[in-house]
């Protein structure tokens, strides 16, 4: 009989490639790793890992191994899951795969709120890239997914989760900070900072760019960054102007370090997905979490958590001195979500 503790020290040597990493991951001696790995070896009568020295690295056995375990490990904490369940507690090991800002600043207000109705949910979020994000969940190592866009992926259900605005920074000494307002063909004159083709912000502003005959083949980018928070700091630096995430750019707006000037008529609203996989059973505390999410009296945790406004969306402003905002009426333009 396999020892499921053997098998989660087996997944994480077989991750980190390393036993005294996997026994400071574990806080437990190298000795003990190396006593579970040899075990679980001598069970399975063959060799995992190959060794050089103090060196490790997975076999092609081990390899084949991994997902195998992985399964055997989800199993089991479903099953004791469903039992406490049955018991009116849910219980488990909750993991989600994020890759926008959006679901950064928003996966912690709703993870704080479910956490405090179940105590006994331990959650671990992956902050990384859509497809990094979206082949966890199709392999199984995560639970969820939250992405820009909805990839076609037969064995996906996608059920959109929330709104984001983009907009366009600049720093407090940009020509562009002075003006109300921009053209959308304006933006072509200056170099800009942007996000990679692939990403969500990119294919969203180049759609709303075509319904101005535009693309984003036609404007000047100085440099491309894959992360909103970096494009946020390059454009504090003077590199260039950038459209990011509002939740990404509101603090440095809020405190005066940074501008949002609208471009007339551009309405960059990126929508947001929130994905599991439906081709095998979800475990107690995925499904918890799911109908926690969309629940009716739960929408306002989806809701952007920072202001967004008509001048935000780029529509006829009166300047105000002042604000971070170049042009910004009064707030009171919520971003409203599609349960």
């Amino acid at each position: 009989m396999l020892d499921l503790y053997e098998l989660q020290v087996f997944l994480i040597a077989a991750e980190t490639e390393n036993f005294s990493e996997t026994a400071r991951l574990l806080n437990i001696s190298q000795p003990a790793v190396s006593g579970h790995i040899q075990a679980l070896e001598q069970q399975l009568k063959t060799q995992l890992f190959d060794r050089t020295g103090r060196n490790i690295r997975l076999n092609e056995v081990g390899s084949a191994f991994v997902p195998i375990a992985r399964n055997l490990l989800k199993e089991a904490r479903q099953a004791e899951a469903f039992i406490a369940a049955r018991r009116g507690t849910v219980t488990g090991h909750l993991t989600i795969g994020c890759s926008t800002a959006c679901g950064k600043y928003l996966l912690p207000r709703i993870i704080g709120r479910f956490m405090d109705r179940n105590p006994d949910v331990r959650v671990t979020v992956w902050v990384g890239h859509r497809s990094a994000a979206l082949d966890d969940l199709a392999s199984g190592a995560i639970d969820l997914a939250v992405s820009s866009l909805r990839v076609p992926r037969h064995d996906f259900e996608y059920r959109h989760f929330a709104d984001d605005v983009l907009v366009l920074i600049v720093p407090p000494d940009h020509p562009w900070a002075r003006r109300s307002s921009l053209e959308p063909d304006e933006l072509a004159e200056c170099p800009l900072v942007m996000r990679e083709p692939t990403s969500g912000t990119a294919i969203t502003l180049n759609r709303e760019l075509a319904r101005f005959d535009l693309s984003l083949d036609v404007l000047q980018v100085r440099l491309t960054l894959a992360n909103s928070e970096a494009i946020v700091q390059a454009v504090r630096e003077g590199i260039g102007p950038a459209f990011v995430s509002l939740m990404a750019a509101w603090p440095f707006v809020e405190s005066g370090q940074l501008r949002v000037v609208p471009v007339n008529g551009l309405q960059p609203v990126m929508h947001l997905y929130m994905a599991r996989q439906i081709a095998f059973r979800g475990t107690e505390a995925q499904r918890a979490f799911w109908d926690f999410t969309f629940a009716p009296e739960n929408e306002e945790l989806r809701r952007l958590p920072v202001p967004a406004n008509d001048c935000m969306l780029g529509n006829d402003p009166a300047e105000e001195q002042g604000s971070g905002i170049a042009g910004s009426a009064e707030m009171v333009t919520k971003v409203t979500l599609r349960g």
